[in-house]
C-alpha cells in the first residue's frame, strides 16, 4: 500500500467552475493539425522514426510547486474511441512501446487486497536526477468510467508519485477527452524559488508523455 504521506488525488475535473474554465481553454486551442512523429525509445530494440502523422491537441491546464512537490494537469484530445484509449492505458506490459521513459512494465498481483502492482524500470531526466531508476505502483482501475489512478510503493528516486487517467467523450463530440494529472514528490525537493523556476522542465516531462500517448493513438 501507499504510505500515508501521499496527498489525496483530487478528481481530474474539481467541480463546474473547473469544468467551465476547462470548456473555455478546450475552445482556445488551435485546430487539431498533422504532424511528425518524433523519434521514440522501444525497450530492448534500437530507437526508431516514426514516418507519420498524427492529428491531436495536447494542453497543460494547470502546473504548480508547493511543499516539494509538483503537480500538473494536462489534457489530449484524439480521433480514437474512449474504448481503445482505456485500452492501451491498461495494457501495462505494452507501456514501453508507448512511452518512450518506460523500459520495461509488469504486473503483480496482490492476493490480499486483490490489487494490481506495476513494476516499471523508467528513464527520468529532472534537475540533478537523471538515469534508469525501478518504480513499484499501485493501481486500481475503475472501467466503468474509464478511470485509473495509481501510488507510489516504493522508489529510490521519490517520495511521493500519485496520479490519475480519466477518458471520456469530449463535450464537443467526436474526440476523445484524455486528462492526466501527476503529482510527484522528488527524494531531494529543491527550495520553493528554485522550484517555481523550474515548474517548466516538468511541464515538459508530462507534455511529452502525453504525446507518446497520442502517437501510439495514431499508429
Amino acid at each position: 500500500m501507499a504510505t500515508a504521506s501521499l496527498r489525496t488525488l483530487q478528481p481530474a475535473c474539481g467541480g463546474p467552475a473547473a469544468t467551465a474554465a476547462a470548456r473555455q481553454r478546450r475552445r482556445q486551442l488551435p485546430p487539431l493539425q498533422p504532424r511528425r512523429a518524433r523519434q521514440l525509445g522501444v525497450a530492448h530494440a534500437a530507437s526508431v522514426e516514426l514516418d507519420m502523422d498524427v492529428t491531436s491537441s495536447v494542453d497543460i491546464e494547470n502546473i504548480q510547486y508547493e511543499d516539494g512537490c509538483y503537480t500538473v494537469q494536462g489534457c489530449l484530445l484524439s480521433t480514437a474511441s474512449a474504448d481503445e484509449v482505456y485500452r492501451v492505458l491498461t495494457d501495462y506490459e505494452a507501456l514501453p512501446r508507448v512511452f518512450h521513459n518506460v523500459e520495461t512494465s509488469q504486473v503483480r498481483h496482490d492476493e490480499a487486497s486483490g490489487s494490481k502492482q506495476l513494476v516499471q524500470t523508467c528513464k527520468w531526466a529532472f534537475l540533478m536526477f537523471s538515469g534508469t531508476f525501478v518504480t513499484e505502483l499501485s493501481v486500481h482501475e475503475d472501467p466503468s468510467q474509464r478511470q485509473l489512478t495509481f501510488s507510489l510503493i516504493e522508489s529510490a528516486f521519490m517520495k511521493e508519485f500519485v496520479g490519475s487517467w480519466q477518458v471520456q467523450p469530449a463535450a464537443d463530440g467526436g474526440l476523445t477527452e484524455v486528462r492526466h494529472r501527476l503529482s510527484v514528490r522528488p527524494s531531494l525537493a529543491p527550495p520553493q524559488k528554485i522550484g517555481d523556476i523550474t515548474k517548466k522542465v516538468f511541464k515538459k516531462q508530462v507534455e511529452g508523455i502525453l504525446e507518446d500517448l497520442a502517437l501510439e493513438l495514431e499508429r
